[in-house]
């Protein structure tokens, strides 16, 4: 004969309370994923805590304790490494087409929800979106690019500034006239167009004679605010 085991509420309940860090997991990952389409749609500003609780089935709150805030949800549902170090050594001569490589290959893959084109496309009308990817750019490609030319190349550390800060101008412009204006010569080339057209760019900005200065030195800055 078959033994029936009935179970009382509190009994069947054991297993999420047995397992409390898999259940904070799930709820962390589709908080991530309604953000991430929230984002995606709204941008920063237009996108509420209560409306990706609301949409997640949780508590707004949650989202307190597992991002601190939205800032935090954002920063985890945009999170993502561009990998510049591996592109970096090599021919100094080649170095613009590497780049320019990379920066196609990467944007043209890009889907809506895709984490960068969040934020390009959220700087734009917020602050906080903008300072993050300022951050990001900094962190993700412009130390190790600097560090790189200072290192590998021989400038110095102002020039490598200037040449990484038009670099990082001159991408910007692109991705942001092909992947969200979309409109002119440079959203309606063809990849392998824009590509050979961004890696001549480049290398003229990796390689030329430097423009005048854009950073001024430490010591000078100091010397001339004490001027005044």
């Amino acid at each position: 004969m078959c033994t029936l085991v009935h179970m009382s509420p509190k009994d069947s309940s054991s297993d999420s309370c047995a397992h409390p860090s898999r259940d904070a997991a799930r709820t962390r990952e589709q908080l991530l994923h309604v953000a991430r389409g929230a984002f995606a749609r709204h941008g920063y500003d237009g996108t509420t805590v209560r409306t990706i609780a609301t949409a997640a089935g949780v508590a707004p709150n949650l989202i307190t304790r597992y991002f601190g805030g939205k800032a935090g949800l954002y920063r985890a549902a945009t999170a993502v490494e561009l990998d510049v170090t591996s592109i970096l050594p090599g021919e100094r001569s080649t170095l613009g087409h590497r780049i320019a490589h990379n920066v196609v290959r990467r944007w043209e893959g890009a889907t809506p929800e895709d984490p960068l084109l969040m934020m390009v496309r959220s700087a734009g009308t917020s602050d906080e979106a903008a300072r993050a990817l300022a951050r990001f750019f900094d962190e993700e490609a412009g130390r190790p690019t600097v560090a790189h030319l200072v290192a590998e190349v021989g400038c110095t550390p102002e020039v490598a500034m200037d040449r990484v800060a038009a670099v990082g101008a001159l991408i910007t412009g692109v991705v942001t006239m092909r992947y969200v204006m979309r409109s002119g010569p440079l959203a309606e080339s063809p990849p392998a167009a824009l590509e050979a057209w961004l890696s001549e760019l480049l290398q003229r900005m990796l390689e030329d004679p430097p423009p005048p200065p854009l950073t001024v030195a430490k010591g000078r800055a100091r010397r001339r605010r004490a001027s005044t």
